[in-house]
C-alpha cells in the first residue's frame, strides 16, 4: 500500500521547489497538497489563532489539494486534520523544497524547518528539505535526493512519531557533483542581524534588520560543513527543547544546596 504524504512549503504552492517535489513524490505515495497561497518565509512556527482561515482548491502537478492563507505551521495543522477527516492518518509530511539553505540556529526561523516540526508535535514524522541555491537552481535533482533519503530511512521515519531530518541539499548541475550523505549536527549561527534606523519627517522611528556573515568555527560535523563540503547534510531534530545535561546539572545543585 502506499504511504499516505503531506506536502507542504513556506514559499507558497506555486514555487518551483514544491513543484518538483509533488513530482516525484505522487507515483510512490497518495499525496495531498496543503501550502500558503504566497511565500511565508522566514514565520518560523507562528500559527492563526481565533482568526478563519481561507482555503482553496487547487491542482499542482496533477495533484489536488488546497492553498491556505496562512502559516506553513497552519497548512500542516489543516492537512492533517483534512486526512483525519476521511479516516486517513498521515504516514508522512515533507516540507520544502526550500529555496536556500536552512542550516545551523536558523532552522528557528525557518517556515519550513517550523512546518516539518507541527507534524513532529502532532505525532507524524517529518522531513523539512532546503535547496542550497546557487547557480543551477537544480530543483528537479533535490526532490530525487529527497526521494532517495526517503527510501533509505523509511523504516527509521514511519516507526517514530516525533522526528524531523533536516535535510540540506547543495545545488549542483549534476548528481555525480554531489558527495555522500552525511548524518550532522545544527552550526553555530553564521549571520548575525545588524539593525539600521532612520528618524522619519513625522517622528517615526524605522528600523531595518539586515543579516550580515561573521567569524565562526565550522565544526566538521556540522550542516555548515557538510553543505560547503558538497555533501547532503541530514540532521535529525526534535521538537523537545530540553537540555537534559544541564537539567541533570541543576539538580545536582539543588540537591547540594539541601
Amino acid at each position: 500500500m502506499k504511504r499516505k504524504v503531506l506536502i507542504t512549503n513556506d514559499d507558497g504552492y506555486k514555487s518551483e521547489g514544491i513543484r518538483a517535489l509533488v513530482r516525484e513524490f505522487r507515483d510512490i505515495a497518495d499525496v495531498l497538497l496543503v501550502a500558503p497561497s504566497e511565500e511565508k518565509s522566514c514565520s518560523s512556527h507562528s500559527i492563526t489563532p481565533h482568526q478563519s482561515i481561507v482555503a482553496r482548491e487547487i491542482e499542482v502537478e496533477g495533484v489536488q489539494g488546497f492553498a491556505v492563507d496562512g502559516t506553513p505551521a497552519d497548512t500542516v495543522i489543516l492537512g492533517l486534520n483534512i486526512f483525519r477527516s476521511q479516516d486517513q492518518a498521515v504516514d508522512l509530511v515533507v516540507s520544502g523544497i526550500n529555496r536556500g539553505a536552512n542550516l545551523g540556529f536558523d532552522v528557528f526561523y525557518s517556515g519550513t524547518v517550523a512546518a516539518a516540526m507541527e507534524a513532529a508535535m502532532s505525532g507524524v514524522s517529518a522531513m523539512a528539505v532546503s535547496l542550497s541555491l546557487e547557480e543551477a537552481g537544480n530543483y528537479h535533482l533535490a526532490a530525487e535526493v529527497t526521494r532517495e533519503i526517503f527510501y533509505r530511512f523509511e523504516e527509521t521515519l514511519m516507526g517514530q512519531k516525533n522526528l524531523v531530518l533536516n535535510v540540506n541539499i547543495p545545488d549542483r548541475s549534476s548528481g555525480d557533483d554531489l558527495k555522500s550523505w552525511v548524518i550532522t549536527e545544527l552550526g553555530d549561527r553564521f549571520f548575525f542581524t545588524r539593525i539600521k534606523q532612520k528618524l522619519k519627517e513625522n517622528g517615526m522611528h524605522e528600523f531595518i534588520f539586515e543579516e550580515e556573515k561573521r567569524k565562526a568555527s565550522i565544526q566538521k560535523n556540522s550542516d555548515f560543513w557538510a553543505v560547503w563540503h558538497s555533501h547532503v547534510s541530514i540532521t535529525p531534530l526534535r521538537p523537545s527543547l530540553t537540555d537534559y545535561l544541564i537539567k541533570n546539572d541543576l539538580l545536582a545543585v539543588l540537591s547540594r544546596n539541601g
